[in-house]
């Protein structure tokens, strides 16, 4: 994984083309531990901008930690398949001896003894068609003391070439290698998975950020709140003294300044809790960096963006990943129907084989004088008339290759098999099962791309309405001060009481907490929108490599 360092995320006043060059790369390779990162940390405080936050769980994240891992098996996955063209070679080798008792006396022994040596080479290779070619070459030395065996030892050899093609079932390159099609487009929606996740973090570390910001913002708005009710106590106080007011009027402006005492340690305990979910997202180790004060340094003020819907809209539905690996699982439910349309059929088989033979060793011959009779065929051959053919080992294995190669001792097969179940049940279940459900994934497509182009509707009609929002928040805000100055003013001339300043100043602090939540909320509002039209990365500068592909 890779991670440039990042630029100022600058957001354009009008959104009518993709964002620029991404500068940051996120690479999809694994890793086992996260990424100890160099921060800004100054008298206990973190100081931590936005784009950093972001880049830090693009490393540390364990969700997509864990969503590399499955887009590295994946890769894995193509080469498992590429198995399907391996060559196998087969090497065996055997010896064997017997002995068993005559029971015969044309056997020329009491016992009749056996032993066979044989080594045995096959080599096989598939190819794309569905077939096979194979080559296998069997040896065998065979040795006995029955004089039945009139070559001994014997020496014997075939070399046979075979090819067997599939005509109906399983014949053709797309039926072969289905599995690795399938296993590519799996590889390619990891990487959309990958996408997504990557995308879900980066919207998500940026609302935890926004988040502990509004808590931050909400904060001071309280503080402010409290010291207007701690100004507004302290004039009571002043009156009473000097008997212009009535000791009741000290009550009201305490509970005042206990109710919002009481908001601000409820909004320090939201800062907290926010504070906690973005080390957690960001996955910095505990010992180190729990216990400092995180302070956002990136300020939640933008400015506007002039949405362009109907470019938003095919913008959607051309990058996002959502809809990519929707068609890429609609190709391997295409996949799948062909193939299983493709077992429906009958099992022909075409068969080839072309061989050579081999036959060596010593013959054993008896050179009586004259005719030999019938009856010298049962008796043993006297020793002085015994003559062998002898040829020495060496030599024999010389004719022995020659017979193969040279001399012409051949034969060859063609056939044809063919078989099918009758009833073919299974398979036509199958296909049908296929049919069905390429036809629910071309559904689903068509829902998803519905969803998503309600979705960029919605954002874009959250963004223009969060925008809108800040300008009625700060007119709300405005118009607020301007009532509280002229309650305080009328406080002053004795016209109004503790308890009408009171709630003119919960009145002001109401609308300074409404804006600050417009300004956070036009944010996330941004986040969805460039989410929905599935350019939130390049929005915020971060590109995806694939260099997991290159490590694999």
């Amino acid at each position: 994984m890779v991670i440039a360092a990042l630029c100022t995320v600058v957001i354009l006043p009008a959104v009518s083309a993709p964002p620029a060059e991404a500068q940051v790369q996120v690479g999809s390779t694994w890793i086992t531990e996260p990424v100890e990162p160099e921060l800004d940390i100054a008298d206990g405080e973190l100081l931590l901008d936005l784009d950093e936050a972001i880049a830090i769980a693009l490393k540390n994240n364990l969700g997509l930690l864990v969503q590399r891992y499955q887009r590295s098996q994946s890769l894995f996955r193509i080469d498992q398949e590429y198995g399907i063209y391996d060559t196998v070679l087969g090497v065996s080798a055997n010896v064997n001896s017997d002995s068993r008792p005559s029971a015969s006396q044309l056997d020329g022994a009491l016992v009749t003894e056996n032993e066979t040596i044989t080594g045995n080479v096959e080599l096989r290779k598939p190819v794309a068609s569905g077939g096979e070619f194979s080559i296998d070459w069997q040896n065998s030395r065979s040795q006995s003391n029955s004089r039945f065996s009139d070559i001994n030892p014997s020496l014997r050899s075939s070399l046979t070439f075979a090819f067997n093609q599939p005509l109906l079932r399983n014949r053709g390159r797309g039926i072969t290698e289905r599995n690795l099609a399938v296993a590519r487009l799996n590889s390619d929606m990891s990487l959309d998975d990958l996408e997504v996740q990557v995308v879900d973090t980066v919207q998500t570390v940026a609302n935890g950020y926004w988040a502990l910001v509004e808590g931050l913002e909400q904060l001071k708005v309280a503080e402010e709140s409290l010291a207007l009710a701690e100004e507004l106590h302290e004039m009571n106080r002043i009156q009473i003294e000097v008997g212009t007011l009535a000791p009741l009027e000290l009550v009201q402006s305490e509970a005042g300044i206990a109710t919002r005492e009481e908001e601000i340690i409820r909004v320090q305990a939201q800062i907290q809790d926010a504070a906690d979910e973005l080390r957690r997202l960001l996955n910095l180790d505990e010992r180190s960096f729990w216990d400092l004060e995180i302070v956002p340094t990136t300020s939640p003020e933008i400015s506007r963006v002039v949405i362009d819907l109907e470019a938003s809209l095919g913008w959607a539905l051309d990058r996002r990943a959502e809809i990519d690996r929707q068609e890429l699982q609609i190709e391997t439910l295409v996949i799948d129907s062909r193939f299983l349309q493709n077992q429906a059929r009958p099992d022909l088989s075409l068969n080839v084989s072309y061989g050579r033979n081999a036959l060596g060793g010593d013959r054993l011959t008896c050179d009586r004088p004259g005719e030999p009779s019938i009856a010298d065929l049962f008796e043993p051959c006297p020793p002085e008339y015994e003559r062998t053919d002898s040829l020495d080992y060496f030599s024999t294995l010389g004719q022995f290759y020659q017979g193969i190669l040279g001399q012409v001792f051949e034969g060859w097969n063609v056939g044809l098999s063919l078989s099918k179940p009758l009833q073919n049940r299974a398979a036509k279940a199958q296909n049908r099962i296929a049919a069905l459900a390429l036809d629910q994934g071309r559904l689903e497509l068509r829902d998803l791309t519905l969803s998503i182009r309600t979705e960029v509707r919605t954002a874009t009609r959250a963004v223009e309405t969060a925008g809108k929002q800040i300008d009625s928040a700060r007119v709300s805000r405005e118009l607020a001060e301007k009532n509280l100055d002229a309650a305080q003013k009328r406080y002053e001339n004795g016209l109004w009481t503790s308890f009408q300043v009171l709630e003119i100043q919960e009145d002001l602090t109401a609308a300074r907490t409404r804006e600050v939540e417009a300004i956070t909320n036009y944010r996330r509002a941004l986040l969805a929108y460039f989410k929905a039209i599935g350019m939130l990365l390049d929005q915020k500068g971060i590109e995806l490599v694939d260099d997991a592909e290159t490590d694999s």
